[in-house]
């Protein structure tokens, strides 16, 4: 099979889905806007394609065009990246491709669409509209009290999202807002998730949730240390839910990162899906959690082989991000030194992720979760 493989700068993990694809005698292709790629992913693709800027549609269409002219028929095309799932869906459709075309791509990655998505699947939802004035954020107000979460009807993690809390915070509002934007009722609760793989024929193969101590929203617009792990049982209830999820928004031979409010034990509201792998290290995290490789079982799925498929969770696996604003009560020494037998990392957060995720990370393993939720929280103690 013929694989492109599209991505911004190629971050350190692509080469884990180039050597996937080459393992399954696959032919993997890269397309990305960074000149200079470090040399083992360059020798590990058999092409790359430097596109100065991959939001130049035409650019991506030579560019494909190019590939499919000197390989054959692109079999798919992946970037694993919130950013890029309109571009690599309009690509899908107008090489053939398989995979989520830009219909379905748009509804997924719509608060709206979500929403409309989830309420025929009967899925728990909040209450929202979508708003264009004070007036009708008022009246909205009125109908379900405040706080209020207003948020693009298309947007990346927790980006322009603001909680509201008064008429004047909604006046206050639209001197900085732009756009089209979903006004929600403000849910109380937990966040957790349910992540994973689907193949093609809509059959989870490898699935986790994890539970975060906030909200991305709270972590970026309150500069809040963040931690968050997967479990090593997951609640029935919210599996039943994860796959009906899945099925309602048709997702085939994709990762997937749903995010839910638990309101109570065993109940759920659905906050939003995301048709991509979770962000940053999570994936390797989910590769610790279970002894796996997702990268390989990604690849697999192309040629209907599931490797994995059986996997248990075995440790929980934990991240805590620090923010250097923050006066934490301990040092990076005393962490090391205390829980150095569970330490898999301890590292700056790359640049793009500190807003949401903090300047510096610790990555935990141990197969208790109470102990792991206990290292967290020490970890951003203040």
């Amino acid at each position: 099979m013929n694989v492109i493989i599209l991505s911004p700068h190629f971050p350190p993990n692509h080469i884990n889905y180039a050597r996937a694809l080459k393992k399954y005698g696959d032919t993997a292709l890269g397309i990305g806007d960074n000149p200079w790629i470090p040399d083992d992913l360059r020798n590990t693709l058999d092409e790359y394609v430097y596109v100065p800027d991959m939001t130049n549609y035409d650019a991506m269409i030579r560019a494909v065009g190019y590939l499919t002219a000197k390989y054959g028929k692109i079999d798919r095309i992946d970037s694993q990246n919130e950013f890029w799932l309109g571009i690599e869906s309009r690509l899908r459709e107008d090489f053939n491709i398989f995979g989520q075309k830009p219909a379905q791509t748009d509804i997924n990655r719509s608060k709206l669409g979500m929403k409309s998505v989830a309420m025929a699947a009967g899925l728990p939802v909040a209450k929202g509209m979508e708003v264009e004035n004070a007036e009708q954020l008022r009246k909205f107000a009125q109908e379900v009290g405040f706080p209020l979460v207003i948020k693009p009807v298309v947007g990346v993690g927790a980006s322009a999202t603001y909680a509201l809390n008064s008429n004047e915070d909604i006046d206050n509002c639209f001197s900085y807002i732009h756009g089209r934007y979903i006004c929600e009722q403000y849910i109380r609760g937990d966040i957790v998730t349910f992540d994973g793989f689907v193949d093609r024929n809509g059959r989870i193969t490898f699935q986790t949730s994890h539970e975060y101590n906030a909200g991305v929203m709270e972590s970026v617009n309150e500069a809040l240390s963040l931690y968050y792990f997967n479990v090593t049982e997951i609640d029935p209830v919210l599996v039943d839910l994860g796959h009906r999820c899945v099925e309602a928004f048709g997702v085939r031979e994709r990762f997937f990162h749903i995010e839910w409010f638990r309101t109570a034990p065993g109940k759920y509201c659905f906050l939003e899906i995301n048709v991509r792998p979770p962000g940053l290290y999570t994936i390797d995290m989910m590769n610790y959690s279970a002894d796996i490789d997702l990268y390989e079982v990604w690849a697999a799925s192309f040629h209907d082989c599931h490797p994995f498929e059986n996997a248990k969770l075995k440790y929980s696996i934990g991240f805590a991000g620090r923010r250097v604003s923050v006066n934490h009560k301990h040092s990076t020494e005393d962490i090391l030194h205390r829980f150095g037998d569970c330490m898999i990392m301890a590292e700056p957060v790359p640049g793009a992720y500190a807003d949401a995720m903090g300047e510096f990370f610790f990555l935990i393993k141990d197969p208790d979760v109470n102990r792991v939720k206990d290292i967290l929280r020490y970890i951003l103690e203040v």
